[in-house]
């Protein structure tokens, strides 16, 4: 990267650390203990948290500022607890967002595109509250005058809690670019491949901040033991999958579904393995009343500090299933 003089500005440290969530940025000294242990750079190795803090101390606010980069962190915290300056990364983030959003690099409709901010509908919109209920963040809100829903972008951390949980589908949240990365893996794109000879067919929604822990092995989770016959789809969170879409998967011919959240405790979205779980527990109760095991469905909370747990739950699931045989719903 070609760094010209007028691209600099010397102060840009100083508003950085003028906010409450950047005030320690002017003690790292470049060890880069944070990029070794964060989860993202593994997915996307343009997210390199010592990269972004050298940018800050170099002045390049117009680059940092106008990135989507910026918006991959998760706000795991993992940084936080190896940086020996207490620098806090995940906090700068934050400082950095504020100002990027406050200079107009960014906008709501960029933030919608990059899949970073749920975006409400308003003519479809019928002010229940339910988003405003939902979400861990109090990002929603119902704005004055309108009656409508209103999604604060600072708030936001595109989990996709509300757009699970509007009655009205109201509510929309695009992709974004860090968990569509984990998509490009054969061993998750198993719906395009036939059957596996007379294998459960097993479809499994994971979290991706689940998925992080296994980042580095997901090409090679086959052969420590995942079954190939569990096809899995990233979400944003657990709590983003909705009661009809874990219908549909038995609909399209899955034998067993299973959710993998994070464990209920360390939840980064506050309370989305306990929304994921409760949307499970409804379905347990439609496919009893359709005269279906309840236990083809199942919701697991999942360490993030190893892979083992993510492989044991597809095992687990996939001896289950064989127990109980072909779902009477594959073909209908």
């Amino acid at each position: 990267m070609t760094i010209y003089k007028e691209d600099l500005e010397p102060r840009f440290k100083f508003e950085v650390a003028e906010l409450p969530e950047g005030e320690n940025v002017k003690e790292c000294f470049a060890c880069g203990s944070c990029t070794g242990v964060c989860p993202v750079s593994q997915i996307i190795p343009e997210f390199d948290p010592r990269k972004i803090l050298h940018m800050i101390s170099l002045g390049l606010k117009k680059k940092l500022l106008s990135s989507d980069l910026l918006w991959y962190c998760t706000g795991c915290s993992t940084c936080k607890f190896v940086c020996p300056q207490d620098v806090r990364f995940n906090d700068v983030i934050k400082a950095l967002k504020v100002l990027a959003l406050q200079d107009g690099y960014v906008d709501a409709d960029s933030l919608s595109e990059m899949g970073k901010l749920a975006v409400v509908d308003e003519k479809r919109c019928v002010g229940c509250l339910t988003c405003v209920r939902l979400c861990p963040f109090s990002a929603p809100s119902i704005e004055a005058g309108n009656g409508v829903a209103y999604i604060e972008p600072l708030k936001c951390v595109a989990c996709g809690i509300c757009v699970a949980g509007c009655p009205v589908k109201a509510i929309e949240l695009k992709i974004s670019e860090d968990v569509k990365r984990f998509g490009s893996f054969d061993l998750l794109r198993q719906a395009e491949q036939p059957d596996n000879l007379g294998e459960p067919n097993i479809v499994a929604f994971c979290c991706h901040y689940t998925a992080y822990a296994c980042s580095q092995d997901l090409q090679n989770l086959s052969k420590l033991g995942f079954p190939e016959n569990v096809r899995v789809e990233i979400l944003s969170c657990s709590g983003s999958i909705s009661i009809s879409r874990l219908l549909k998967a038995f609909e399209d011919g899955a034998d067993g579904v299973y959710v993998a959240g994070c464990l209920e405790d360390t939840c980064h979205n506050v309370k989305g393995s306990q929304v994921a779980s409760n949307r499970v527990n409804y379905v347990k109760n439609v496919l009893s009343q359709l005269n279906l095991d309840p236990s083809r469905i199942e919701m697991y909370m999942i360490s993030r500090e190893s892979n083992q747990g993510f492989i044991d739950a597809a095992k687990d699931m996939t001896e289950r299933i064989k127990i109980l045989g072909t779902s009477r719903l594959k073909g209908k």
